[in-house]
Formats: structure tokens, sequence, C-alpha cells
């Protein structure tokens, strides 16, 4: 797993966070990891909409 994929995993990072760390990181990755990491995104920031 990568640094983005464990800080998402712990609620450690907020889904614009994750973002600008994939723009950082994105040459370093494969493109099937960056796909799996854009869902990930997508689902926390729909988890983050969905708090009070």
């Amino acid at each position: 797993m990568c640094l983005i994929c464990v800080e998402i995993a712990k609620s450690k990072m907020t889904a614009n966070e994750g973002r600008q760390a994939l723009r950082e990181m994105r040459v370093k990755l494969d493109k099937a990891h960056i796909a799996e990491v854009e869902t990930k995104l997508d689902e926390a920031e729909k988890a983050e909409a969905a708090k009070p």
C-alpha cells in the first residue's frame, strides 16, 4: 500500500489532501494503482460529504 492509501484508510488524510499527494506521487505509481487511489479518494469525498 502507498502512503495515500494508508492515510485514507486511517482517516488521517482528507480527500483533498489525498488528491494533492497523488499529484505529487503520480510519477512513482503505476496506472492501475493510480486508478485504485482515485476510487478510494472518490469514496472518501462521498463519506466526508455525508458527515453532518
